[in-house]
C-alpha cells in the first residue's frame, strides 16, 4: 500500500461512491492519472496501465483522439454555447447530430432530445412517457415497471426505476409510481404478461429494460423482448430501452436492441455517444410520441440549460463518423471473442475460474471461492488492485468481473490484458481473500 502524501485536512475534493479517506489512505499525488494515449493511462510517476475497462465503458475510441478533440475545439472557437430551453434556436451541429442519431438508431426512433447523462436521459424518458399518456387522454397510466436488481442511474426518478433495493434504502423514500418485477426465468414472455396483467395494464405508462444487463452482460432472451414489445403495443404501454451503457457497439451491435431486432418506443443513450470526451445524453422517441407534444398546452416542459451543448454534440458527431470509417462495431466483436477464447484457455483448471462469456466487447469472467460461490466484493477489490499493480485496469460488479476494452484496442494489447489478468487470477487464494 502506498503511504498517503495527501493532507486530509486541506484536500477539498469529495470523491464518488468510495469514502474519500479510503482513497487518500491508499494513494498520493503520484497516482493521479495525468495523460492518456490510445488504450493506456499514464500516472504522475510515469507508470502506464492498459485501460481494459474503457473508463467506465465510455472511452470506446480510447485516449488522444485528435479527430474528436479537433472537432470539439473547432466548435468551441466558432460557437461554444446556445440555449435551447425556450425559444432559442440550436447550433447547426446539434441539428446535424440529431439526424445522425436517427440514421443509425433502430427503426421508428425519429426524434431526439438531448440531456447530459444516462441517468438524466432515463429521467426524461419517464417524464415523457407519463406526459405522453396524459396528453393522449390516459392520465391514469402513470406506473413505470422495471426489473429487480436493474440499474438506470442516480437521479431520483431513474433511481426509483432501478430495482436495487439498497439504493432505495439509502436515499428513500422513493417517489410513487414505480414497480419492479423479477428477471425472466421463462424466455417465452408468458410470465412477463402475467406479471403486468396483475399490476393492471390500464395503470402502466412504461416498461423500462436494458436489452443486455450491464451488471453481468447477460442479454434478455429475444423471445422475452419480443413478448414485451407485443404486450406493450397491445396495451398502450411505452417500451423504454435504457442503452446508456449498452449502446454504441459495446454489445456487438451498434445498439443492444439490434441483437433481438426489437425496437422500443423510447431509447436512452449516453456514455459512448461522445466516446467519453464530453458529457452528453440523448432520448430518442417515435414520431407518435413527438406528435403528442405539439401545442403550448401539451409541450414537454422538461429541459436544462446545457442540453444539446454544441461542443459535446461536435464530439458525438466525430465519434459516429469514427464508427463508420473504422468499422468499430465489428472490431469490438473480434476483441471480445479474442479475450474470451484466450481467457478460457489460460484459466481452465484454475480453481477460482467459473467461466467466461462475451457479448460483443463486454467480457464477463465469473470467479468463485472454494465453496463455488461468487467471490465477495472485497475479493474483487483485491483482484482489481492486484491487476492495477501489474499495469491493467479492470472493472467489476456485484455479479461478475469485466473486461470492456476500447474498441480501438490492438490485438497485442488484448493479449497483454488476457495474460496479465490470467496470471493475477491464477495466483488468487479464494479461501484467504473471500
Amino acid at each position: 500500500m502506498t503511504p498517503s502524501t495527501w493532507d486530509h485536512g486541506t484536500y477539498a475534493l469529495w470523491h464518488g461512491t468510495v469514502p474519500t479517506s479510503t482513497i487518500l489512505d491508499q494513494s498520493g499525488p503520484q497516482d493521479l492519472w495525468v495523460k492518456g494515449e490510445g488504450s493506456w493511462l499514464i500516472d504522475a510517476s510515469g507508470h502506464r496501465a492498459l485501460d481494459a475497462r474503457a473508463g467506465v465503458g465510455n472511452m470506446v475510441l480510447g485516449y488522444g483522439r485528435t479527430d474528436v478533440v479537433e472537432a470539439m475545439s473547432r466548435q468551441a472557437r466558432e460557437l461554444p454555447y446556445v440555449c435551447m430551453v425556450r425559444w432559442e434556436l440550436p447550433a447547426p451541429v446539434v441539428v446535424e447530430l440529431a439526424r445522425a442519431l436517427t440514421d443509425i438508431a433502430p427503426p421508428g426512433l425519429d426524434r431526439v432530445r438531448f440531456c447530459h447523462t444516462g441517468g438524466a436521459a432515463v429521467e426524461s424518458a419517464i417524464l415523457m412517457a407519463r406526459s405522453y399518456h396524459r396528453n393522449s387522454g390516459r392520465p391514469a397510466k402513470r406506473l413505470v415497471v422495471g426489473l429487480r436488481d436493474s440499474y438506470h442511474g442516480s437521479p431520483m426518478a431513474a433511481m426509483a426505476a432501478s430495482g436495487q433495493r439498497m439504493m432505495h434504502w439509502l436515499f428513500g423514500p422513493m417517489p410513487e409510481g414505480f414497480c419492479h418485477v423479477p428477471e425472466p426465468t421463462d424466455s417465452s414472455g408468458a410470465e412477463f404478461a402475467g406479471q403486468l396483467d396483475a399490476l393492471g395494464p390500464e395503470r402502466i405508462a412504461a416498461v423500462i429494460l436494458e436489452p443486455v444487463k450491464g451488471r453481468n452482460g447477460q442479454p434478455l432472451p429475444d423471445a422475452y423482448l419480443r413478448a414485451a414489445r407485443e404486450y406493450c403495443t397491445k396495451n398502450d404501454i411505452l417500451l423504454i430501452f435504457d442503452e446508456a451503457f449498452t449502446g454504441f457497439g459495446r454489445m456487438g451491435e451498434m445498439f443492444a436492441a439490434d441483437i433481438s431486432g426489437v425496437s422500443p418506443d423510447i431509447m436512452c443513450l449516453a456514455k459512448g455517444i461522445t466516446a467519453g470526451y464530453s458529457a452528453l445524453g440523448a432520448v430518442l422517441a417515435t414520431d407518435r410520441i413527438y406528435q403528442a407534444f405539439g401545442t403550448s398546452s401539451t409541450v414537454f416542459a422538461h429541459a436544462s440549460t446545457t442540453d444539446g451543448h454544441p461542443v459535446a454534440c461536435a464530439a458525438a458527431l466525430a465519434t459516429i463518423r469514427a464508427y463508420a470509417s473504422e468499422d468499430l462495431v465489428a472490431r469490438g466483436r473480434v476483441l471480445g471473442e479474442l479475450l474470451r477464447d484466450r481467457l478460457d484457455g489460460l484459466l481452465t483448471g484454475v480453481p477460482t475460474f467459473g467461466g467466461v462469456r462475451a457479448v460483443g466487447a463486454y467480457v464477463a469472467i465469473d470467479l468463485v471461492d472454494e465453496a463455488g460461490n461468487p467471490l465477495s466484493m472485497q475479493a474483487r477489490s483485491h483482484l482489481e488492485s492486484a491487476c492495477r499493480r501489474r499495469g491493467l485496469l479492470i472493472h467489476y460488479t456485484p455479479d461478475t468481473v469485466v473486461l470492456m476494452p476500447p474498441l480501438t484496442m490492438s490485438t497485442e494489447e488484448a493479449e497483454f490484458a488476457a495474460q496479465t489478468f490470467a496470471s493475477v487470477v491464477s495466483a488468487l487464494r479464494p479461501a484467504v481473500v473471500s
